[in-house]
């Protein structure tokens, strides 16, 4: 029990003086082993969704045994640490740096990988969906790259570039046409022959339709409970001034009608912006379904 004690506090000693723990973790296997103590200690806290925690302790390991073999899996769990806990730029970094530091390592790959989604989280398209067709042009044989072409694809469609997003998807299912996803790929590809040809509502057709009859632009973007209230608010200004110049009180009825012309104004700004966003609305909507179709195939 003695020994044991003097051991433990021999041990408490070292690392009390890191200079001298650095010195000595080559030679000695003990030491060593406190390198690996220090990962699970890392892992522990990445495991419990403890993620700055996490990236504390990765980076006390990298300090502590920069030579290390494990070095590469400390580094790129930095990232992942960073991605999981949603600070996406500083993952984009932890993943370029890792790769950059250790290209032959077998987290080279996967750090590409969620380097690309964390561009993408960022709305960092272009950059996103070269970082991931890179790697499925460059690695076509890792599993990494049907996903790689899946998410891609996506990237481009957020893009609003339906073409690059189609070349993308019809790229996957020549090269892996005995792929379990290749089903909802192709799917998904009926779904941007849709999205492709979406039924469209004019704005310019709306604002000049409310121009002519209050209201009338909201009921063509299909929002109707604004048209009626724009053709009800309207009308009684409208019916105010004109009245009011019929009974040559000229005062009220400039009054009425100075009121009601933002109103008016309004009404047709109003319905060009409904006409926009129900355009939005339906190409959202398709956007949705072929995420859903795709997402078994690409998510991290």
């Amino acid at each position: 029990m003695t020994r044991r004690l003097l051991l433990a506090s021999f041990f408490l000693f070292l690392l009390s003086f890191p200079s001298v723990f650095s010195a000595l973790r080559a030679e000695d296997t003990g030491i060593l082993l406190m390198g690996n103590v220090q990962l699970r200690i890392a892992d522990a806290f990445m495991e419990e969704g403890e993620y700055y925690r996490a990236i504390t302790e990765f980076k006390k390991y990298l300090i502590l045994f920069p030579d290390s073999g494990r070095a590469d899996y400390a580094s790129f769990s930095i990232g992942m640490a960073y991605y999981k806990g949603e600070e996406f730029r500083a993952a984009a970094r932890s993943f370029s740096s890792m790769r950059e530091r250790y290209p032959g390592s077998a987290h080279a790959l996967p750090a590409r990988y969620y380097e690309g989604f964390s561009r993408w989280k960022l709305k960092e398209y272009e950059e996103a969906r070269r970082t991931l067709e890179a790697l499925a042009e460059d690695y076509p044989e890792s599993a990494y790259a049907p996903r790689a072409l899946v998410a891609s694809s996506l990237v481009a469609l957020d893009e609003d570039k339906p073409d690059i997003s189609r070349a993308g998807l019809e790229r996957f299912v020549d090269r892996y046409p005995g792929h379990p996803g290749a089903g909802n790929v192709k799917e998904a590809l009926a779904l941007l022959e849709r999205y492709q040809d979406l039924p469209h509502k004019s704005p310019g057709l709306a604002g000049f339709m409310s121009a002519v009859l209050p209201g009338s632009g909201y009921m063509y973007a299909e929002h109707y409970g604004d048209g009626v209230t724009a053709f009800l608010i309207n009308g009684l200004f409208i019916a105010g001034a004109v009245a009011g110049f019929h009974q040559e009180n000229y005062a009220v009825g400039t009054i009425v009608a100075g009121i009601g012309l933002p109103f008016y104004v309004g009404n047709i700004y109003g319905s060009a912006n409904a006409a926009k966003k129900w355009n939005l609305g339906v190409r959202n909507d398709c956007i949705e379904k072929i995420h859903l179709t795709l997402s078994p195939l690409f998510e991290p």
